[in-house]
């Protein structure tokens, strides 16, 4: 069997730009040591080129036929020939104009209204241009939503090597001229400037031109990216997306005509194809798994941690019903005259108090609970409980984390409670682990019990005690 390499051609690729010159050499004494190195920039040679599988067509050299636009300083000049000729290219064979425009080389310039503006990108055909504004340093961008596989992967790319400098990204139309001028011809091009990378702000820091016409892609990138991956990228990704005709008349490997495929390369591309839509069907249901966990969990997480009040109450009745207690709501039957829940399990009954503090909790909260323990046998209906039990919310205004680990940091008074006090963060632990035990043992004391709580069936009431069951059966 022959072992010679396959016979695809170079894919033509215009840079608007001149080649890398090799560079200058360091005369020693010939520098003041006052001027500023320029920015640093990935510059490929010869022999790389060849290596990415790209055919470099500079300036002079015929750009007609090329695939794609690579500018790594500012934006080709869409009014000179090398551009006018591979846009006609483009067009003739109905394919996409597809540039890879870098942004923010050279001098910055500022001003009262716009304030430091690096150098821009211009549009074709009274498209408008694109600004830079230069970001400070530590700028962290973000993928935005919406993209596309080769979007992704170029915005992938930029975040794992991030340029010297990020830009604020602005496009910029075209505006008639003239005082009162109603129409001008030709008129403004419509397109869009769509972020495939945003900072902090949402403002874009990476993106994709389009005009309206959908006949182009101009993807700005900020200067100073390396110019191997930008070429990796385009050969990769971009050219498969939007320009695949380009690969064809070069053949490369990276397109196909399923036509001239082998019976075995079919069948394997149909097995490959069946396995895509069995992983995309079921990380579908696991999503849907995820968002009704979070469904569960959200509020709870909420309540237990930053409420207050009835929806504290809510929580706290949750949760104890998860772990396998029954628990009745007091309020509607004695209002204030008594505790706000009573919990039972395993034959033990305790009244359960619940408060919450934007601060440390006051001292005076366990006398509340002291004080519905000793009205209890007083109230009509009631039966003798063995205890209660103090829940409270504390330091709501600080992040978890930093709040204090014990309800009560004054040990001395801490040991002289006569009643057990339980952080509302302590439930939302023991609930989350789905730590019954512990949960039990901190609420109703030594019950002689360590068995599971039976999972409880969701109903269609949302304060209903089912609720919390949800989460321990979707994680089963």
């Amino acid at each position: 069997m022959s072992t010679s390499a396959l016979s695809a051609a170079l894919i033509p690729l215009h840079i608007a730009g001149e080649p890398a010159a090799p560079p200058a050499p360091v005369v020693i004494g010939a520098s003041t040591g006052t001027e500023r190195p320029p920015a640093p920039t990935a510059r490929l040679e010869a022999a790389d080129w060849a290596a990415l599988g790209v055919e470099p067509r500079w300036r002079g050299q015929e750009t007609g036929d090329c695939a794609a636009v690579l500018s790594p300083l500012s934006g080709p000049a869409t009014g000179r020939e090398p551009y006018k000729r591979y846009a006609e290219g483009a067009r003739q064979r109905g394919e996409t104009a597809l540039v890879i425009a870098c942004i923010g080389a050279g001098k910055q310039t500022h001003n009262v209204f716009s304030g430091t503006v690096a150098s821009g990108i211009h549009l074709p055909r009274y498209h408008g241009q694109i600004s830079a504004s230069p970001l400070p340093a530590g700028v962290s961008p973000e993928l935005t939503d919406g993209l596309d596989h080769a979007e992704h992967d170029l915005a992938t790319r930029l975040l794992n090597n991030p340029p010297h400098t990020w830009f604020r990204l602005t496009h910029l139309k075209d505006r008639p001229s003239g005082h009162g001028a109603a129409r001008v011809y030709p008129p403004p091009g419509e397109g869009e400037l769509r972020p495939i990378l945003v900072d902090g702000l949402g403002a874009p820091v990476a993106g994709v031109w389009m005009p309206a016409s959908g006949s182009a892609r101009w993807f700005v990138v900020p200067h100073g990216t390396d110019q191997r991956l930008l070429v990796q990228w385009l050969v990769q990704h971009a050219l498969p997306a939007y320009v695949p005709g380009a690969l064809t008349r070069a053949r490369s490997p990276l397109v196909r005509d399923p036509a001239l495929a082998t019976e075995a390369e079919t069948r394997l591309v149909e097995t490959i194809a069946e396995e895509q839509r069995t992983h995309e069907q079921r990380q579908t249901e696991l999503q849907q798994q995820l968002a009704a966990l979070r469904a569960v969990a959200d509020p709870l997480r909420d309540r237990l941690l930053f409420g207050t009040g009835h929806p504290l109450e809510d929580a706290v009745h949750d949760v104890l019903v998860a772990a396998g207690a029954t628990v009745t709501r007091l309020d509607a039957v004695y209002g204030t005259n008594s505790a706000d829940l009573l919990a039972q399990y395993n034959g033990r009954r305790v009244l359960v108090e619940v408060k919450s503090s934007n601060n440390r909790p006051p001292q005076s909260l366990p006398d509340k609970l002291l004080k519905h323990l000793n009205t209890w046998p007083a109230l009509p209906g009631t039966e003798p409980v063995d205890g209660g039990v103090l829940v409270v919310n504390y330091q709501i205004k600080l992040p978890p984390a930093q709040r204090d680990a014990e309800v009560y940091t004054d040990r001395a008074f801490a040991d002289a409670l006569t009643v057990p006090v339980i952080g509302s963060a302590c439930l939302f632990d023991w609930w989350r682990r789905e730590d019954w035990d512990a949960m039990r043992h901190a609420v109703f004391g030594d019950t002689g019990s360590s068995q599971a709580p039976e999972t409880a069936v969701p109903d269609a009431d949302p304060k209903a005690s089912g609720r919390p069951g949800l989460l321990s059966r979707l994680r089963r």
